[in-house]
Order: C-alpha cells, then structure tokens, then sequence
C-alpha cells in the first residue's frame, strides 16, 4: 500500500466529521425549532443579467432593455424576463431580492464569490480563510454520521479554482467535492461496494496500525496529526449506501429525468452547466445531505450576451421550476432553502447594442437572489434599483446580513465564535449587521 493511498482511504480525502465533532455539536447553542434543516446553493459563477431575468426594466431605452421582453408572474406586479416563462408560474414559491450586493469595484470574479458563499469580506490572500455555509453547518451541525455533511457537485465557481474549500475550520470541515456526472468511471466504483463488510472491518484494524506508525514519521504535519477524529466517519461514507443510492440515478424514473433534461440548447462556446445538477440536489436532500451547492455553468458574457442567454436561461428556468416542484411535492421545501445567485449582475448599459455579439460586462452594484424555502417567503421581493438597474435605491442590504439571515434560518447563532489556527476568537459573522427581515417568515 502506497503511503498516499493509505491516507486516501484512511479519510483525508473524504472531508466528513468524526463523533467528537458531533458531540461538540449537540452541545453548541442552537435553535431546535429553526425552520431550515437543509441547504441548495445553485450557484451561477461569472455573473448572470440581473436586467434579463429578475429584474426586468421595460420602460427603459432599447440600448438598456435589450431584445427580451418582460412577462407577467403569478404575483402581482412582479415581472421576469420572457425566458423564465416556468418561475413566472412559480413565482409564488420564492422570494426576489434586488437589493443586496458586494458594492465591489466592477469585474471582481476573484473577491466577490469569497465574500458571497461566507458572508465576509475575503480576499485570496490578506484576510482571515473565512468558512463557507456549509463548512460552518458541518462544524457547528453535522448531519448523519453516515453521509457527507456539505456536499460540491463538480466545482465550487468557475473563477477562484475551489479555493474557497480551504478554510480555518481545517480540511475536515472542507465540502466533499465529486463529479458523479463528469467521472462515470468513479460514480460506477461508488455505487458498487468494493468490499465486504467482515473484510472492511479487519482492515480498519489494519488500518489504525498502519496509523499509528506512520502518524509518529509525520507528527509535524497538522493535519494527519488530526486525522483520528475524522477517520471514522470515512469509513462510515464508505459502508453506507446512502450515498451510492442519491447518487443512482438509474433509481429515477425517464419522465422524471426528462423533466430536467428536455430544454436541449444549441452547441455554444459557453458552457451552460449540466441539468442533471439539479436532480442530484434533489436526491441529496431527500437522502438526508444537509448542504448541497454546485455551479452552474458560466455566465460571465462580454458579447453575444442575447445568444447566449437563449441558451442558457431556459435550462435555468426548467430546472429551478423542476427542484422547487419536486421539493414542495415531497414536503421538504417548507425546511429546505434553495438560492441561486452569482457573484455580481450584469452592466445594465448594453455594449453594441444594434449588433450581434452585444453584451453586457460585470457589474458589481445591482443583481439579483432568489431564495426558496426554509423560512423565506414566498411571492415576494426584497428592494428595488433605479429605472435602468444600476443602483440600489430601496432596502440596501449587506452581504453580511444575507449571511445572518442564512444562519438565522438554519438556527445557528451568529455570534458563535470560531477560532483561526492561531487560536484567535472570530465571529461567525464579523459585522454586526441586520437580518433582511422583509424577505423571511
């Protein structure tokens, strides 16, 4: 056995946590009676056209409107983009907020996705490794023993490589990232048991021997030095079917799939991300999975912005509509949220607007969040921008109160303090800022 592939199998590579996490857990201070259990962050990395989709100006000049048209929804007075025709019907399951944003100088892919998935400012180098929502529900309220707590599907964004699954909370609290969908060779390893059970338990005896030895060659190193608390629960992921199964889509039925799947785009030089995503997200869920995220496709248009949202928004619009039904269907939207948002919106001046290859650059000052479920309302928007959709003009919020009203609803106290591995205290939200109290229950 290669010594790498030991500490493979042993867990560091299968981020989870061990049962003294889980008793630290049950003794941190939370809300029992919180309404979110579960957490869907689809992200959508580069930037979507806040102005084409959630936050439709209609009156405004063509070289502002664009070539989409704006259509009614199930709430009155609220409009989306001709492209959501499906969350126009569903409008009265989520909530619109227009008023949060990083206030960034323009084209910041490298600080705003940081700043948005932990709810403080980071940058990649300078600033404290602030966790993620989900590596923080793994630390403070991990799920069941025998499944990953925060689970990546793919990549984090397309534009910081995943670095924001390091962490001061330590690889242990990272996400699992896989690619069942991309890696058809390791999905197929996974849903087959490579071993058998009586087998597998004499090598986790061999294993900790094993352990033992090499710990004592490698005592400088932090993190196998802490390895024995998480060990565990890799082989409990690896016992358990539960995750094979979520992962089986086999298990799904053809019009199930096909619900997800029919909007066939046409081949284009950007990426749209893959459909399939979403019904993962599902399966997870239902399995037990506290925190699913995944990156949709990527939306950082320079030019033919109109093309290219022709392709990729329907996809979103079938498959968010898919996940919130199938969700409210099954009784676990009420306790589960679901957001999809990016790191900024979309220049609401067109660039060329009479040509083809016109398109929209970043923009930092306005943008749009839909969040579903577990506490938020439903019909309803948060804020408002100018009549062109520059600026903020009603309720701007801060990311940090996103991030609040995020942990205010999974029922964790924003004034927990972790510790970076220096030892010094830090809050889990460091500004104290308010929650978005008109966007929840």
């Amino acid at each position: 056995m290669q010594r790498r592939d030991f500490l493979r199998i042993g867990g560091l590579g299968l981020c989870g946590v061990g049962a003294l996490d889980v008793l630290r857990a049950q003794s941190a201070e939370t809300t029992n009676n919180a309404p979110a259990k579960q957490l869907i962050v689809c992200w959508m990395g580069g930037g979507p056209p806040h102005t084409d989709m959630f936050d439709v100006k209609p009156e405004a000049s063509e070289d502002y409107r664009g070539i989409f048209s704006a259509i009614d929804t199930k709430v009155p007075g609220l409009q989306v983009g001709e492209l959501l025709p499906e969350m126009a019907k569903r409008a009265d399951k989520y909530t619109v907020i227009r008023s949060v944003t990083t206030m960034n100088k323009p084209g910041d892919h490298a600080q705003a996705p940081l700043y948005w998935n932990t709810g403080n400012p980071r940058l990649t180098t300078g600033t404290d490794e602030y966790p993620m929502y989900g590596s923080v529900v793994n630390h403070l309220r991990p799920g069941p023993m025998d499944l990953p707590t925060f689970v990546v599907l793919d990549e984090i964004d397309v534009h910081t490589h995943n670095s924001l699954a390091r962490n001061f909370l330590g690889a242990a609290h990272a996400p699992f990232v896989m690619q069942p969908l991309k890696d058809k060779d390791a999905a197929t390893k996974m849903l087959t048991p490579q071993l058998e059970l009586p087998v597998f338990d004499r090598n986790v005896d061999l294993l900790k021997t094993l352990d033992r030895k090499l710990r004592r060659d490698d005592s400088h190193d932090e993190t196998i030095a802490g390895l024995d608390q998480y060990q565990q629960t890799a082989f409990n992921l690896l016992r358990s079917p539960k995750l094979r199964q979520a992962l089986d889509l086999s298990k799904e039925s053809a019009e199930s799939i096909e619900r997800f799947t029919r909007h066939k785009p046409a081949k284009h030089r950007y990426p749209i991300g893959d459909p399939l995503h979403f019904l993962l997200a599902r399966r997870l869920i239902e399995a037990g999975v506290p925190v699913v995220h995944f990156n949709l496709g990527y939306w950082d248009w320079h030019g033919e912005n109109f093309v290219a949202g022709k392709q990729q928004i329907p996809m979103f619009d079938l498959c968010m509509a898919s996940l919130l039904d199938d969700l409210d269907d099954r009784g676990l939207l009420d306790s589960t949220i679901v957001l999809a948002l990016g790191e900024m919106g979309r220049k609401p001046k067109i660039d060329k607007p009479k040509e083809v290859n016109a398109g929209r650059d970043h923009w930092d000052y306005a943008q749009f969040v839909i969040a579903a479920g577990g506490g938020f309302n439903r019909g309803c928007v948060v804020g408002a921008t100018d009549k062109v959709g520059e600026q903020v003009i009603d309720k701007f919020y801060k990311v940090e109160s996103f991030g609040r009203t995020l942990y205010h609803l999974l029922g964790i106290n924003t004034d927990t303090l972790l510790h970076t591995p220096s030892k010094r205290p830090v809050k889990l939200i460091v500004e104290d800022a308010p929650l978005i109290k008109e966007a929840i229950s």
